[in-house]
């Protein structure tokens, strides 16, 4: 049974991520784990008795909205092999997914983003950056708020074959793909014109772990940047999903860094699957 992780702050954004995790694995035996974060700063200027009162009304609430949201899926619930659970902590949003997904021992973590605030071409929003680099050992599917969910058809996996390839690192993609009878895109965004030997017995690796999927590779031409390069590759070949093994020998670590966020759009209208860094 797949053990799927939601962040939940009942915005439009949140509520698609969900429908997008449900459509995924709508052929799958799931728990889905709605976590609801709600942060209360003790004020020092405030007694002990009024911050309790503060705290205690924001959990009622959070547990409030949770209910509600709990009994419209189960009435709307379409899927038998679906069920709910809802989760209300007071802590920082990083800690508590943390500490879900390590105490539910969570499959996937899918978050929707609707960009950082005051930069709309910049994909991915602040506190998306945290969790993907905060959490280091479960796959993350990061959802653009506007995508309609859809099953994916057409996955495109960025790779300059620089490491080798592990099972378990892939085993989630994988997954997806033979329950969804995908193709894959194997996409080689690098300048160089030919691999080296390391990169070729790399490529050989990973063609064993593949052997029974529909995969071809493609060299894409770096251009610009990276990210621009994947992007326009995605756009043209009419992708569904992007796949990233987070390592530092890709543009997706650059792109995390808080220095190259501000300066680099990656403005993707697809959802992302992050793939840990595993061996």
């Amino acid at each position: 049974m797949k053990r799927i992780l939601v962040p939940i702050d009942f915005s439009t954004n949140a509520l698609n991520a969900l429908e997008y995790a449900r459509e995924l694995f709508n052929n799958e035996e799931c728990i889905f784990f709605l976590l609801n974060v709600y942060v209360s700063n003790r004020s020092a200027m405030l007694s002990e008795e009024y911050n309790d009162t503060i705290l205690d009304k924001m959990s009622d609430e959070s547990e409030h909205e949770l209910e509600v949201l709990l009994k419209k899926l189960i009435k709307n619930n379409n899927y038998s092999n679906h069920e709910f659970k809802a989760i209300s902590v007071t802590d920082t949003l990083l800690k508590a997914i943390n500490h879900v997904s390590i105490s539910k021992k969570i499959n996937y973590i899918v978050m929707g983003t609707k960009g950082a605030k005051g930069a709309k071409e910049i994909f991915l929003g602040s506190n998306t950056v945290k969790v993907i680099n905060g959490i280091n050992k479960c796959p993350i599917i990061v959802v653009p708020q506007n995508y309609i969910p859809k099953p994916p058809s057409l996955i495109a996996f960025s790779t300059n074959f620089k490491r080798t390839f592990y099972q378990n690192e892939l085993e989630p993609l994988i997954e997806i793909v033979l329950s969804k009878g995908s193709k894959i895109n194997i996409a080689r965004i690098m300048d160089e014109e030919y691999l080296t030997n390391r990169q070729n017995i790399n490529k050989e690796t990973l063609k064993g772990l593949f052997h029974n999927l529909d995969y071809i590779f493609c060299k894409i031409d770096v251009g610009n940047s990276e990210a621009e390069a994947l992007r326009n590759f995605t756009m043209q070949t009419e992708s569904d999903l992007i796949v990233l093994i987070h390592h530092k020998q890709n543009f997706f670590q650059k792109l995390l860094e808080e220095d190259v966020v501000d300066k680099i759009s990656f403005n993707s209208v697809l959802p992302i699957l992050i793939l840990p860094e595993l061996k």
